[in-house]
């Protein structure tokens, strides 16, 4: 059964974005040694521009399954990578954000809002979550302590992440450069 013109094109969107929020965050990651730093600055980092890229393709695709689309296919780019433990976070991320998005919508400033803070800040506590299983137990209380405190930072750092996604989504939309 081919797909239907609308179909192809929601999937092109969420290669695209989900393969180019990727790259940013490996270069990030690279760039600035995060994961050599901790599981903690790695999100702070990685929760900034290709968040920002995963979001404005949620706008971009518009559509039922497309923050889903978008999050499995960067979930699988991370196993290819060898980040295992970051795959179920995107598909937490993914699930939630899909869930909430059908409610709140793709575009709107509340619904761009909503689905940046949630999926940043979700990826950001469960990336640490799961980053915490690979310290040694004896710092795992230290480990609690700062992924508590990190939680507040990835929420609000994902929040500034939405209002400047959606800024930018909506003039790429508005401007004809995305459909």
């Amino acid at each position: 059964m081919p797909l239907s013109k609308d179909d192809k094109r929601k999937l092109i969107y969420a290669i695209v974005f989900s393969v180019a929020s990727y790259a940013v965050a490996a270069g990030l990651a690279l760039g600035t040694a995060a994961y050599a730093l901790s599981i903690f600055t790695d999100p702070v980092v990685t929760l900034t521009i290709p968040l920002i890229i995963v979001a404005i393709g949620i706008q971009a695709i518009n559509a039922k399954n497309g923050p889903l689309l978008i999050l499995v296919i960067s979930a699988l780019l991370y196993a290819i990578s060898g980040l295992i433990f970051l795959v179920p976070t995107f598909v937490v991320a993914g699930l939630v954000v899909e869930g909430v998005s059908r409610i709140v919508g793709y575009r709107s400033f509340k619904a761009v809002m909503i689905n940046t803070t949630l999926a940043g800040g979700l990826v950001g506590v469960f990336s640490v979550v799961f980053g915490v299983l690979f310290v040694p137990s004896t710092a795992s209380q230290f480990a609690l302590d700062l992924m508590l405190a990190f939680t507040g930072i990835y929420f609000v750092e994902s929040a500034v992440m939405g209002v400047i996604s959606y800024y930018l989504g909506n003039f790429l939309i508005k401007s004809g450069v995305l459909r």
